[in-house]
């Protein structure tokens, strides 16, 4: 069971990772965001490190969770632009969502821009419910591609979105939100149904034909 001082101390932490990132958040800055001593953090969660580590995991499972949910209420023949607004789009257009989801969707996309080490060790942890439930619609829907091509353009996707999503699109000089969400699943639902690559082979014999 969860003590007030943990949860408290879990909050501040993940206040504090929004307002300055990983690298510049310092423990005391965490205990006293959290009125805590800084020994509660040890006895709670063993280390600053470990606290943080946790705050970054649980957003990644709670997004998960939801996207996952929401996947599963799309029909099996949903067209591959529905399954890339579910996929992406709260990512992309956070104000869309409640403002829980739109506050985990913020921390995961700074701690990406940043490359928190705290994100990036939970990343493989669920890297499984992406496997299972957006993959194998993915690979459904775009069956051209092979599952290593597919996870290609899957992690070049979400490399892009991250840089993309960690301003404010539309004060790029961009189009407003809404728009501008749309313009990208575009231009992702594109890139997902663009050719597979030539294999090696057939690319060097073509060039040396030429």
């Amino acid at each position: 069971m969860s003590s007030p001082t943990a949860d408290r101390l879990r909050e501040a932490a993940e206040d504090l990772l929004l307002e300055k990132g990983q690298a510049a958040t310092s423990l005391r800055d965490i205990t006293d965001r959290a009125d805590a001593n800084v020994a509660a953090v040890s006895y709670h969660f063993g280390s600053k490190d470990a606290l943080i580590a946790q705050v970054y995991g649980d957003a990644l499972r709670e997004v998960s969770e939801v996207q996952r949910v929401r996947l599963e209420e799309l029909p099996a023949d949903a067209p591959l632009e529905d399954l890339v607004r579910v996929w992406l789009a709260p990512a992309l257009g956070p104000r869309a969502t409640d403002a829980r989801e739109a506050r985990l969707w913020a921390l995961i996309q700074r701690g990406m821009s940043e490359r928190a080490p705290g994100l990036l060790e939970n990343v493989d942890a669920i890297r499984h419910l992406v496997d299972t439930h957006l993959i194998d619609r993915l690979a459904a829907a775009v069956p051209h591609l092979s599952r290593e091509e597919l996870m290609l353009r899957h992690n070049a996707v979400l490399a892009s979105v991250a840089g993309l999503a960690t301003g404010d699109l539309p004060s790029m000089g961009g189009p407003p939100p809404e728009q501008a969400v749309s313009m990208l699943v575009a231009w992702i639902v594109g890139g997902l149904r663009a050719p597979a690559a030539e294999p090696v082979a057939a690319t060097s014999k073509r060039r040396a034909r030429a």
